[in-house]
C-alpha cells in the first residue's frame, strides 16, 4: 500500500448549536500597497507535533514610515465584505482565490486617481469581522481590481468594486487570521491603520 502524505488534519471539533453566530463584517477596509509590506510570517498547525492547537494566522509589518489606506462606508450597509474561492491546483493542491468588496463613491479627481492606483497596483486588504477578527486577504500574492463598470449614477453615487487574487497567481492558504506582534494588539493595529513610523 502506498504511504500517504500527512499535510493536514482535523484535530478539533466546534459546536455552535447555543451560540449567536456573527454574520457580517465592519463597514471598513484597509488596503495596503503589497510593496509596503516589509516582511511576514504565515503560522499554520503542525499537524505532527500539535494537531490539537489550531493555528491559522499571519503576523506582518509594514517598512518604516508607510500605513495602509481605510476606505469607510456606513455601518448601516453591506457593502464592505471579503469571501473566498477553492478550486484544486493541476498537482492536486488546494488554491484559494480571495475577494474583497469595498465602494468608491464621486466623479472627483481624488475618486479617480484611487481607482486608477486599484487598477494597476497589487494589494493586501484587511477586514475586520463582527466578532473583532482581523482577517487578511492577499498576503502572498496580492490582490487588484478585476473588470468593472463604474457607474455613479445607477448606484447612488458609487460603485462597489472587487478586489481579487490574479487567475494565475491564487493563494495557498484561506484567508488568515491577523496576529500583532503587540499582545492582543489585533484591534488598535487595525484601527491604526498598520501604520509605523519612520525611523
Amino acid at each position: 500500500m502506498a504511504v500517504l502524505p500527512l499535510c493536514a488534519r482535523l484535530g478539533v471539533g466546534q459546536d455552535i448549536s447555543c451560540v449567536p453566530v456573527q454574520r457580517k463584517y465592519f463597514q471598513q477596509a484597509v488596503v495596503i500597497n503589497r510593496t509596503d509590506i516589509d516582511e511576514y510570517t504565515i503560522n499554520k498547525t503542525d499537524y505532527d507535533t500539535a494537531p490539537e492547537t489550531p493555528l491559522y494566522n499571519v503576523e506582518f509589518t509594514l517598512k518604516a514610515g508607510t500605513e495602509g489606506y481605510r476606505f469607510s462606508g456606513s455601518e448601516n450597509g453591506s457593502i464592505y465584505f471579503g469571501r473566498y474561492n477553492k478550486s484544486t491546483s493541476d498537482l492536486g493542491l488546494p488554491q484559494y482565490a480571495h475577494e474583497v468588496q469595498m465602494l468608491v463613491a464621486g466623479a472627483s479627481e481624488e475618486a479617480k486617481a484611487i481607482l486608477e492606483s486599484l487598477d494597476k497596483g497589487s494589494y493586501v486588504v484587511a477586514m475586520q469581522f463582527g466578532d473583532g477578527t482581523v482577517e487578511v486577504y492577499g498576503i502572498q500574492n496580492g490582490v487588484s481590481t478585476g473588470d468593472y463598470t463604474y457607474s455613479i449614477q445607477e448606484n447612488g453615487g458609487g460603485t462597489p468594486i472587487v478586489l481579487s487574487s490574479n487567475e494565475g497567481s491564487p493563494e495557498s492558504s484561506l484567508p488568515l487570521v491577523y496576529k500583532s506582534t503587540t499582545v492582543d494588539g489585533e484591534e488598535a493595529d487595525f484601527d491604526s491603520a498598520f501604520a509605523q513610523p519612520a525611523t
